[in-house]
C-alpha cells in the first residue's frame, strides 16, 4: 500500500469533514439569528397593536445566571452627619461633573462606604440642587433597587440617602434566562394601563421586591435575575427572567 498517498487522502478527508462541520454550524447560527429577528419583528408588531411602542434596542439572547443572597447594610448616621458638617465645599465655577464625582467618592471613602459594587450612575441638575446617584452592581448587573443619592447645593453635599443591599453569596446553581422578547410579551399580558406605553429601556438586573423586604431585620433574602422595563418617563416594571 502507498502510505504516502493514503496519508494524503486521509488529510483531505479530514479537511473536507471539518469544512462540512463549520458550514453546518454557520448555517444553523444564521438560521437561529434569522428566526430570532423574525420573532423580534413579530413581537414589535404585536406590541404596537396593543399600544405598546418599543423605542430602544431589544437585547439579544442571554446565557445562564445565578441567584444571589443579599443583606441590608445599615449605616452609622452619626458618621454621616459628621461628614456632612465637615466635608469640603467646591468653589464657585468648580462644580463640574468630574469634581462632583470626586467630591462624592471622597465622602463615601471617608464613611467606609466605597466598595467594589458602588458604581457612579448619573448627575441631574435642577435649579440650585444637583443630584449625584450611585448604583449597586455585581458582575455588570445592577442590584435593584439599591442606591446612594447625594444632594449637592452651592458646591456642598447637603444630604445623602442610601438603601443598600450587600451581595454576600452567589449561588452555584445557574438557570437559563428568558429572552427580552418573551419578557416584553409577559409585560404586555400583565399591563392594565389604558394609555399608550413607550418603552425606553430594557435591561437585565438582579431584583428583590423591596416592599416585601424588612430593612430593619438582619435576615438575608434572595435577589433573582429579572428584566427591568422602563417606560413612560421613569415608570418601571420587573419581569422574572429565570426560565421556569
Amino acid at each position: 500500500m502507498d502510505w504516502t498517498k493514503a496519508k494524503s487522502i486521509l488529510i483531505v478527508a479530514l479537511i473536507v469533514t471539518n469544512l462540512v462541520l463549520i458550514g453546518t454550524y454557520f448555517f444553523q447560527e444564521y438560521r437561529f439569528r434569522s428566526n430570532e429577528e423574525e420573532m423580534r419583528i413579530a413581537t414589535i408588531k404585536l406590541l404596537e397593536d396593543k399600544n405598546i411602542f418599543v423605542e430602544t434596542e431589544i437585547p439579544e439572547m442571554h446565557g445562564r445566571m445565578p441567584k444571589i443572597t443579599v443583606q441590608y447594610d445599615k449605616i452609622n448616621q452619626d458618621v454621616i452627619e459628621e461628614q456632612l458638617a465637615n466635608h469640603k465645599t467646591l468653589a464657585a465655577g468648580k462644580v463640574t461633573d468630574d469634581n462632583l464625582i470626586a467630591l462624592t467618592t471622597e465622602f463615601l471613602e471617608q464613611c467606609n462606604l466605597m466598595t467594589e459594587n458602588v458604581t457612579f450612575d448619573t448627575i441631574e441638575r435642577t435649579g440650585k440642587n444637583i443630584r449625584v446617584t450611585y448604583k449597586n452592581y455585581l458582575n455588570g448587573y445592577a442590584i435593584e433597587e439599591s442606591y446612594i443619592i447625594f444632594t449637592v447645593t452651592d458646591g456642598r453635599i447637603t444630604d445623602m440617602k442610601r438603601f443598600w443591599l450587600n451581595p454576600i453569596e452567589v449561588s452555584d446553581t445557574e438557570k437559563g434566562v428568558i429572552s427580552a422578547v418573551a419578557a416584553l410579551i409577559r409585560f404586555m399580558s400583565e399591563n392594565t394601563e389604558e394609555e399608550k406605553i413607550h418603552v425606553q429601556d430594557i435591561s437585565l438586573v438582579y431584583w428583590l421586591d423591596a416592599s416585601a423586604f424588612d430593612a430593619e431585620s438582619p435576615v438575608t433574602d434572595t435577589a433573582f435575575p429579572a428584566w427591568k422595563i422602563t417606560y413612560n418617563r421613569g415608570k418601571t416594571q420587573y419581569v422574572s427572567a429565570w426560565e421556569q
